[in-house]
């Protein structure tokens, strides 16, 4: 019987939104995404060149300089397709995304009286209903190390997204051997720049109606987990933004 080689997987995250109940019609949607890889140098290697020409732009090289970064939410959709396009082309078989939607309309105050609960608990559903059975990396994985940018991740002492995670997910029908989670300064760390660039795109499709994200995200969903966004509202109606 042959035996499944297991490799250990990077996961980069960041988020988009807010989990919220006030002003909902205009703050509807809160997004995880996650990027999962086991060549975290060969991507950050093109998305560097893709920042490298960004920069040819005075305004994209102001921000750098005044930031140490380049947001998502600084950038057009436009100048980002060039990016995305050099990544998914010299990349494409080195990572999967997974891009989790929360509907603010279906949550309660309950649901997000603490946010470091109900993140880690929309992360562990979508390990459990969509990663498990539909990515290119499951039942592959020995130990998986998540990469968060503590900018935007709220880190409760006692809710630790390392603890919950291999309570949940790693005791009956695990989905790996160990979850070990590191928070990050995004400053210093160029994939989680990337997955935050993501994020950023698929709000703006979802929240915006943004038609210049169309073209992205088309070429993401090729990139997705199941190629399909994880929807986390109890009609799982919620729609991406795909008319031209």
């Amino acid at each position: 019987m042959n035996t499944i080689e297991k490799l250990d997987i990077n996961a980069y995250i960041d988020e988009s939104g807010s989990i919220t109940k006030k002003d909902i019609s205009h703050h509807k949607y809160f997004i995880i995404a996650v990027l999962f890889t086991r060549n975290s140098q060969r991507i950050k290697r093109y998305f560097k060149k893709g920042i490298a020409s960004l920069i040819q732009d005075e305004k994209y090289k102001e921000i750098l300089k005044a930031n140490e970064e380049i947001k998502g939410s600084d950038v057009t959709e436009t100048r980002k397709n060039d990016i995305y396009d050099r990544i998914i082309r010299n990349c494409k078989d080195d990572f999967e995304i997974g891009i989790i939607v929360l509907d603010n309309n279906y949550t309660t105050d309950t649901f997000i009286k603490n946010h470091a609960r109900t993140f880690n608990y929309i992360l562990q559903v979508f390990f459990d209903s969509l990663f498990r059975h539909s990515s290119k990396y499951a039942n592959t994985i020995n130990d998986m190390h998540m990469v968060i940018d503590e900018q935007n991740i709220a880190t409760d002492a006692d809710y630790t997204l390392e603890g919950y995670l291999n309570q949940q997910l790693n005791i009956v029908n695990p989905i790996c051997n160990h979850f070990d989670v590191k928070y990050v300064d995004s400053k210093h760390h160029p994939l989680v720049q990337f997955i935050d660039f993501v994020s950023n795109s698929f709000y703006r499709n979802l929240e915006k109606h943004d038609r210049t994200s169309i073209q992205n995200i088309r070429m993401l969903t090729d990139c997705l987990c199941g190629n399909r966004i994880f929807d986390f509202s109890t009609n799982h109606d919620t729609q991406l933004f795909l008319e031209e």
